[in-house]
């Protein structure tokens, strides 16, 4: 018996040093919590049913209440959660942060966040949203009745009550210079789910690092769920509309292309629309995933269409689990602003122009600005630069640099060169 009692004595010793670590920082979080809530006193009253850390290292706030002092609308939160690295780092971690070093992984995670649809600020909200969208003009949302556009109003509408959301946010640093993931999630309950994987390659765990770095996007994962959403859309739509299911679906997916402009960006084609009747008639998953084929700078999207952004990001679409083999979109011809001028009489010119050349032929022409018809329906046009490895490689320039897309050769079905 004697020989444990050395045993027991440091197991009650270790108990005690981490017990009394899990307590002083228990106390130093809801001196920082406190501390926050005075700050906030001006504009909204805050309080909180209680505080808890874990061994390991995991900070939970429970039961939290805020009542702006403007309006008579409380915002109810069930509890916030922080995940990280363990009780060290809740330690040590405010002096590591000042000094800009991250800790290797971190989340944080929001349950029950709790929106009246019928408080004040939804209310507030609507008037400045109809507003706004009288100035612009808004035309009704198709096939819906009288719905111009989607406000907190219309889920009102839908059955909707409140809107209760789970919100996750987190990153995780790969040991050795790995990549950097970042996960989000985003659940309104009883609505839909969508969860959001994104990869990147450069990051830093150094702050002052980042900022004279740039990260690059390597691979994406974008999953949306529907929980309810989509039937109770259908169901107040074709009452409405005066429709049947059957009638609703077919006039949402054909939609003209001035209305899928209008609210996408984009006029999809038949594969996408195909898949978007898929979804409207058995709501379920969307799944988007990709691996750029370069070192993608996300602010030059915007610079390229949509059509060639599908091929940069080397993008997979599936409904339900199905792949979505056809991501081709509709080219709308934009309407010229002016008369063009009348041909003028002077010498004959020499004219470039695309002519038709064997695909594979393609290689001779590196250098030439080539226009590539693929399988699927898109074109890429751009400066043809390397053929190798199965893969054509065009360059596409826009202000302020370039941007390479690599195409593989099997799903090249014509070939022009401007020559």
């Amino acid at each position: 018996m004697m020989r444990w009692k050395p045993v027991v004595g440091l197991v009650l010793l270790v108990a005690a040093v981490v017990g009394g670590v899990t307590l002083y920082i228990r106390y130093q979080i809801k001196t920082a919590l406190e501390d926050a809530i005075a700050e906030l006193s001006p504009f909204a009253e805050m309080q909180y049913a209680s505080v808890s850390v874990t061994l390991g290292g995991n900070v939970h706030i429970r039961d939290i209440e805020i009542r702006p002092r403007m309006v008579n609308d409380p915002l109810h939160i069930e509890g916030i959660e922080v995940e990280t690295p363990g009780l060290w780092f809740l330690l040590t971690g405010a002096k590591k942060l000042s000094d800009g070093e991250l800790p290797e992984h971190l989340r944080a995670t929001l349950r029950g966040l709790a929106f009246n649809l019928s408080g004040p600020m939804a209310e507030t909200f609507d008037v400045v949203m109809a507003e706004a969208m009288r100035s612009n003009g808004a035309a009704p949302l198709s096939n819906c009745g009288d719905v111009r556009y989607v406000d907190f109003n219309t889920y009102q509408r839908l059955g909707y009550q409140s809107l209760v959301f789970d919100v996750s946010l987190g990153y995780r640093f790969e040991k050795g210079g790995g990549p950097l993931r970042v996960t989000t999630e985003w659940r309104m309950r009883d609505l839909g789910v969508a969860t959001v994987n994104l990869e990147f390659v450069g990051a830093s765990l150094n702050l002052r690092q980042v900022m004279g770095t740039q990260p690059f996007l390597r691979a994406f994962d974008v999953v949306y769920q529907d929980l309810s959403f989509i039937d109770r859309v259908k169901r107040y739509c074709t009452q409405a509309s005066g429709m049947t299911v059957e009638q609703y679906i077919e006039s949402e997916v054909n939609r003209n292309a001035a209305a899928y402009k209008a609210q996408l960006g984009f006029v999809p084609g038949p594969g996408l629309r195909q898949a978007h009747r898929e979804f409207l008639t058995r709501p379920g998953e969307v799944r988007l995933q990709g691996t750029p084929s370069v070192e993608l700078d996300m602010q030059t999207l915007r610079l390229f269409k949509p059509e060639d952004i599908v091929s940069m990001l080397n993008l997979r679409v599936s409904v339900n689990g199905k792949a979505v083999t056809d991501l081709s979109m509709i080219s709308v011809p934009s309407t010229p602003t002016r008369a063009a001028l009348p041909p003028t009489a002077g010498p004959a010119s020499v004219t470039s122009e695309f002519r038709a050349v064997p695909t594979t032929d393609l290689a001779g022409h590196i250098g030439k600005t080539v226009r590539l018809h693929l399988t699927h329906g898109a074109t890429r046009e751009g400066r043809l630069v390397q053929v190798l490895d199965g893969m054509a490689r065009v360059e596409r320039r826009f202000p302020g640099g370039a941007m390479t897309l690599a195409i593989s050769l099997r799903e090249i079905e014509r070939v022009e060169v401007l020559l």
